[in-house]
Order: structure tokens, then C-alpha cells, then sequence
């Protein structure tokens, strides 16, 4: 679970320090107040990419902390000792934001990118956010639905192996049979670009090594030149060098030691620069001896360079990919030397994968079809609890034949419904009113919140468009989904609200022409307050307070 949150300079909030309990934790506050904040620090330590508009005016970086206990949740335990990131069963996230946008993040205090953070974040936290409904409009993201909810995906995981391979091996035979039948006129212009390669002995040139050698040996003149005259300002001038003057120096000093003690440091520090400026002096001396000019070294260079230029140039490629070029081309040259051979074998390899692949689409097809009756059941029964009482829903998987294979199988998946008796059902987005969509997601992410083992969920007004005895039945769900993990709910329901085991209030202060973000969290008595104001708005009279109180009792 997610024990707490820091988070400094960012937008509204100038200094936050929050800690969560397990359960069900509700933010509630004023339009505006500043609840989105909180998901966005979330959402920046889980990898969202960050911008430095996100910054408080005027601070030079927002620092955001995530700290989780992890001790139960063998998932992230593993992908932490996997990545040589577990530090005695906890899980600390960090992530910073400078001025000039750019960002670094930690894990357990060791610097990771954002691609570890998103793949770490999966076992941690899932948000479920209130636009959710409009993906459901969306064919892949129907499919993407279906296929995290089934109750194993080794099949889909083996579908997309089985289709990498087939793709790989189709790639090949793509390669190999295009141009000529014969291939002779490529085969021959590959042989002439290899010897062309060799000859200017690619292999065993580092390019940046040399353009860094020609640098230091076209410039040598310059260099002995440069190094000599410091050599004599620092100490080789017989009478103004700063040897000398610093010589000079020292005595005086010295000279003043003897006098007053109080200057027998500064005596010292004088020494040690003269020692330093003699040392200095000596080792550029012996840098320069070493040094010389090489013409003949300084033209070989020369011809090593414009030739690999000229290389370059002909292959329309940058210096740095010759190499990686000559690799290519090899490569090719031995494939289409030995294409008759790996033709032969390559026809059946092919005939193998796709079988794999059409033996693993049909065992997908099956958990689809499987979990989406289940999947639908369950959907359909919240629905009719969610002011819907005619609402149905089917997930409906179709496969699709004479397709050439895909990485996620070859079905079809459709979300029918329909909200009203006697009607056929349709697709979701053509039948559903945007209440009813919103009803319909909502719906869908309850269950699918259940059988999610995530241990932290995150709802962000999921609930918005609702409202009454329909209200009620979204806090009683979130509350009985957070009897066995936590759950944070951002909402503007009394209702859901007062379902809460944990109520945080969020409210904006102004404070020297500076606007500030704060949470607080709410005692019983507060929490009756808030959920009273939820009911009734500005005028709050005793008969609301007393149904707020009943409502906040009644759940506790």
C-alpha cells in the first residue's frame, strides 16, 4: 500500500507531507481547490512525462516522494530483486523536476529511467480516471480491456511470442526473395562495397579515435607553442615570471612572520603556491618534451579520414556507421549466397511458426470467450444497482478468419448493450446517452477493480453524472473493494464521501498574493461538517448536519 506522499513545489502546493492509511481513503474539497494536484505528483512518480510549467512560480525544483510498503506484494518484490533495486522490502519512489524541465527519477535512491518507473508502477498502483468511459468507445481499448482482466495470460503472451517469430522468419523470407530471381548484380555490387569497405581497413578503425588523433596532430605546432609560453610566464623568465614575483612574495611575508605571528598562515599558504606553481611548471615541461610534430603521421591521418568521408558520402551514411554498415552488408551477402539452401528450410520454418501461432489464437479465442461471460455477468448486475435496472451488457468475441496473423490474435471484441427492454443490443457507442456511458464505465471499472490484485487504486470522480440512491451504491462498492486493499477516491458525493474509512479535505489559501494547496485530515466531527456542506452547499441548517451525521455513522 501507499503509505505517504511528499511533494514540494508543484503548482499550488508549496510543502506537503501526507500519509495514508489502508481502507478506503475519499478527497473531497471546493472546485478548484487543488485534488487533481495530488494525482498528478502520482502520476509524474509512475512516469508520466514532466514539464516544467508544472513548477510553483517562482521555486527552482519540485521534489515528489512516493513511499509504499511492499512487504506482502510478491509481484514488486520480484521485479525490484530482478532489478537489483530492492532495498529490505521497501519501495521508495522519487522523482524531481528542474526549472528548465528536465527530470531525474530514483528508486530506493538509485537514478532509473522512465520506462523502469512505468513498469514498476503496474505493481503498485492502478488509476481509474473519470474519462475513462470514452475509451470504452475505442475497439483496441475493448480488447485491451478484456485481455487484463482474464484470469491467465500465458495464452496471450503466447499468441504475441508465436506471432514475433512468425514475423521474423516472414521478414527473412521477404528479404531473401525480393529483387532478381538470381540476385547476381547485387550479390556483385555487395562484394565490391565490402572490398571497398576493407580496403580502408573499417574494421579496425575507431572513428572517433581517429578524428581525435588528427585533431591533436594537425594542431601539435599550436599546442608546443601555447605550452612554451606558459611554461616561461609561469617559471622558466629569468626575471618576471610568476614564479619569481610570488618569490618575492614569500619573503616579504616570511619577513612579517618574524614580526607578528598573525601572518605566519598567509607565510604558508604563499609557500605552498610557489611549490604548486614549480610543480605546475615542471610536469608542463615534461608534457612538452613529449610532444613533437609528426608530418608523415599528420598525412596518413589525412588519407584516412577523406577516404572514409568519401566512403560515407557514397553510401549516403554518417562516418560513424560504416562499420555498421559493412556488418549489413556481409550479412546480406551471406544470406543471399546461401538463399537456396535457407530457402528450403526457411518455407518450412515458416509452416511450423504459423502452425504455433493458429494453435495458440485457438486457445485465446477460448479464455476470451470465456472470461467475457463472466466478465458480462458480473458487469450487468452492478449495472442494474447503478439506476439501469433494464441494463444489459455482452462482451462479444468474434474470430476473424482468412486474416493474416496478428499480434493479438484474430478476434473481434464489441461491447453490446442495451439499456432499455425489448431493445436489440448495439454497440456501446451508439446506443449508450453520455449518462449512461458514464453509468456503463463505471460499471466496468468496479468489477474489473475486483479482480485486479494492483493493491493500491486510485478512482478520480469516476462517480461525476450520478447522483442519489445511485451514489450511495458507488460508495458502498468502493468500500467493500477496499475491505482488502486501499483505495483513494477523489469525489464531489456526500454519498461516497461518507463511505470513507479515511477523509482528506483539500483546501487553497491565499497567502501574500500567493495561492497554496493544503490537505488536512478530518476527525469525525470535521467529516460530518464536510459531508454536510457536500449535502446542502453555502447554508448548512441542522436538519442537514443531522443527515450528514446519520450518513457518516452509518458507515462507520
Amino acid at each position: 500500500m501507499l503509505k505517504s506522499i511528499d511533494i514540494k513545489g508543484l503548482a499550488v502546493v508549496e510543502q506537503l507531507n501526507l500519509e495514508l492509511q489502508q481502507g478506503m481513503t475519499v478527497l473531497t474539497g471546493e472546485t478548484g481547490a487543488g485534488k487533481s494536484i495530488l494525482l498528478t505528483a502520482m502520476k509524474l512518480c509512475l512516469g508520466d512525462r514532466a514539464d516544467a510549467t508544472l513548477l510553483r512560480p517562482g521555486v527552482e525544483k519540485a521534489d515528489i516522494s512516493l513511499d509504499f510498503d511492499i512487504a506482502q506484494r510478491v509481484p514488486a518484490l520480484n521485479w525490484l530483486q530482478q532489478n537489483e533495486l530492492e532495498d529490505n522490502k521497501e519501495c521508495i519512489i522519487r522523482r524531481t523536476i528542474n526549472a528548465d524541465g528536465r527530470s531525474r527519477a530514483f528508486i530506493n535512491g538509485q537514478a532509473v529511467n522512465l520506462k523502469s518507473l512505468q513498469q514498476l508502477s503496474g505493481h503498485l498502483i492502478s488509476i481509474h480516471g473519470q474519462h475513462a468511459h470514452l475509451d470504452l468507445l475505442q475497439a483496441h481499448k475493448q480488447c485491451e480491456l478484456l485481455d487484463n482482466h482474464q484470469t491467465s495470460k500465458d495464452a496471450l503472451y503466447g499468441c504475441h511470442a508465436a506471432y514475433d517469430q512468425w514475423k521474423k522468419l516472414h521478414s527473412e523470407l521477404q528479404l531473401l526473395t525480393e529483387g532478381n530471381d538470381d540476385n547476381g548484380s547485387e550479390k556483385q555490387l555487395l562484394k565490391y562495397q565490402i572490398q571497398e569497405l576493407e580496403q580502408a581497413d573499417i574494421i579496425h578503425i575507431n572513428y572517433d579515435e581517429l578524428v581525435r588523433d588528427h585533431s591533436l596532430a594537425s594542431n601539435m605546432n599550436k599546442i608546443i607553442e601555447l605550452a612554451e609560453k606558459q611554461t616561461d610566464v609561469l617559471y622558466e623568465h629569468e626575471t618576471n615570471s610568476i614564479h619569481t614575483q610570488l618569490g618575492r612574495s614569500a619573503h616579504e611575508l616570511a619577513l612579517l612572520a618574524e614580526l607578528s605571528p598573525i601572518f605566519q598562515p598567509l607565510s604558508e599558504q604563499i609557500n605552498e603556491a610557489v611549490i604548486q606553481i614549480q610543480e605546475t611548471s615542471r610536469d608542463l615541461r615534461h608534457q612538452i618534451d613529449q610532444q613533437e610534430t609528426d608530418p608523415e603521421n599528420l598525412n596518413l591521418l589525412d588519407k584516412q579520414l577523406s577516404k572514409i568521408h568519401d566512403l560515407a558520402r557514397k553510401l549516403h551514411i554518417e562516418p560513424q556507421q560504416l562499420l555498421e554498415n559493412f556488418n549489413s552488408l556481409v550479412s546480406r551477402l551471406d544470406m543471399l549466397e546461401n538463399r537456396d539452401e535457407r530457402l528450403s528450410s526457411l518455407q518450412q520454418e515458416i509452416s511450423q511458426a504459423l502452425h504455433s501461432y493458429q494453435k495458440i489464437v485457438k486457445t485465446l479465442h477460448l479464455k476470451r470467450v470465456k472470461t467475457a461471460a463472466k466478465l458480462s455477468e458480473k458487469i450487468t448486475v452492478i449495472l442494474k444497482t447503478l439506476g439501469l435496472p433494464d441494463g444489459q451488457l455482452t462482451i462479444k468475441v468474434s474470430p476473424i478468419l482468412n486474416e493474416q496473423p496478428r499480434r493479438n490474435g484474430l478476434d473481434d471484441i464489441s461491447f453490446l448493450v442495451t439499456t432499455n427492454p425489448g431493445m436489440p443490443q448495439s454497440p456501446i457507442g451508439k446506443v449508450a446517452s453520455g449518462g449512461e456511458l458514464s453509468r456503463i464505465s463505471l460499471a466496468i471499472q468496479v468489477v474489473t477493480s475486483q479482480n485486479n490484485t494492483t493493491p493500491t487504486l486510485i478512482f478520480d470522480e469516476v462517480d461525476a453524472g450520478i447522483g442519489g440512491g445511485v451514489a450511495e451504491t458507488v460508495g458502498l462498492c468502493l468500500r467493500e473493494i477496499a475491505s482488502d486493499r486501499q483505495v483513494l477516491c477523489v469525489t464531489h458525493l456526500p454519498q461516497v464521501a461518507s463511505q470513507g474509512h479515511q477523509h482528506l479535505y483539500v483546501s487553497k489559501n491565499q497567502q501574500e498574493q500567493k495561492t497554496k494547496t493544503e490537505i488536512s485530515l478530518l476527525n469525525t466531527e470535521k467529516r460530518i461538517e464536510e459531508v454536510a456542506r457536500m449535502l446542502g452547499g453555502i447554508d448548512v441548517s441542522d436538519k442537514t448536519i443531522a443527515h450528514a451525521k446519520e450518513m457518516v455513522e452509518n458507515a462507520i
